[in-house]
């Protein structure tokens, strides 16, 4: 068989493989439903067949590359035996994570729907990296099977059961906040004028006009856009607590030995994951010149969500006697930073 025909064959065999794990990767991304709960399910056993099968793959993905790695080319028959082999087990993969029911969690649930879909978008893209490449190694094949490996390995770092998975989400919530933080002391310490400088040189550059040397300066931030800073970074400060202090009642106190046990650690996950974006919006706010009026309405909206997260955490499990105080204490504290905003927005708003 000449090479153009050879090359023909194995696109219809690759082109078959891909479409299929491309029907597999758009039901995981847009079906998230769980089968009921089996008799004598149990979630260790799951987690050991998934990693089973992420080790076969892994081993599938160097085949792959290794096969393709010097001449001569695989007959077609042969290479879709060895797809066929992997997509089985894509196939295997993705049946036991339907098979864990919702009562596991649905944070661990979400966090293990990553792995799958890392894993399977690691392999379609390794398919389509060794077409395109005409089945011949390249350093960006060699690329894609490491990516195969990389998503297989992922397994090892994810959560094993609920409570795992629910402190890990709070934690990677607590960083963006931490991101928050350091973008606001930015804003505080630069006063606005950086960005200012900025946009006049981009007018410049775009116009083609020289800079104005009688151009009056712009300015930096009004009193009024400097005094909001305090208030927003109490609130900011309030949200690293809130969360802070919620993860670590969860990792006390928090329990996986009933389906409602594990619901109330997802209500609180879901509230908490709220946070950082409603935050993001109230930060980037804050430069010059400051709108007062949706600075106010974004403040009202996190406000809302830190109490959500806290009312939350106070009607589970995970709230010991001992909590209550810093989860009033913190309810106090966003309250009044709230109304110290307010207090500064509504004289400009009308309010």
């Amino acid at each position: 068989m000449n090479t153009s025909s050879l090359h023909k064959n194995l696109d219809n065999v690759f082109k078959s493989h891909i479409g299929n794990l491309n029907d597999v990767l758009d039901k995981l991304k847009e079906d998230d439903s769980a089968r009921a709960m089996a008799p004598g399910f149990k979630l260790e056993e799951v987690l050991s067949k998934i990693d089973a099968a992420l080790k076969s793959l892994s081993f599938d993905a160097t085949k792959l590359a290794m096969v393709f790695k010097q001449p001569p080319l695989p007959k077609p028959e042969d290479c879709n035996q060895m797809l066929a082999g992997a997509e089985g087990r894509i196939i295997v993969l993705v049946s036991l994570f339907y098979g864990i029911p919702k009562e596991s969690g649905v944070t661990l649930r979400k966090a293990l729907k990553k792995v799958c879909l890392s894993v399977v978008s690691g392999l379609h893209e390794l398919l389509q990296r060794i077409m395109s490449d005409r089945y011949q190694s390249s350093q960006e094949l060699l690329s894609s099977t490491g990516s195969v490996w990389a998503a297989c390995e992922r397994l090892e770092a994810a959560p094993k059961d609920n409570k795992e998975a629910v402190l890990a989400e709070i934690q990677a919530d607590m960083d963006l906040v931490k991101d928050a933080l350091e973008e606001l002391a930015e804003a505080q310490n630069s006063d606005g004028e950086g960005m200012d400088d900025f946009m006049d040189d981009l007018e410049a550059a775009i116009s083609g006009d020289e800079p104005n040397p009688f151009q009056a300066p712009r300015r930096g931030r009004m009193d009024r856009e400097k005094a909001v800073l305090i208030p927003v970074s109490g609130l900011t400060k309030a949200c690293k607590n809130c969360l802070k202090k919620c993860r670590g009642a969860v990792k006390v106190n928090g329990r996986i030995t009933s389906a409602e046990e594990i619901g109330q650690l997802d209500k609180i996950v879901e509230a908490s994951s709220k946070i950082s974006p409603h935050l993001d919006e109230l930060v980037s706010g804050v430069y010059p010149p400051v709108g007062m009026a949706s600075l106010q309405t974004n403040a009202i909206q996190l406000t809302e969500v830190m109490h959500d997260v806290l009312d939350k955490t106070q009607g589970s499990h995970v709230c010991s006697e001992g909590d209550l105080q810093w989860i009033h204490f913190l309810h106090k504290a966003i309250n009044h930073n709230l109304e110290q905003l307010q207090n500064i927005t509504k004289q400009q708003v009308g309010g």
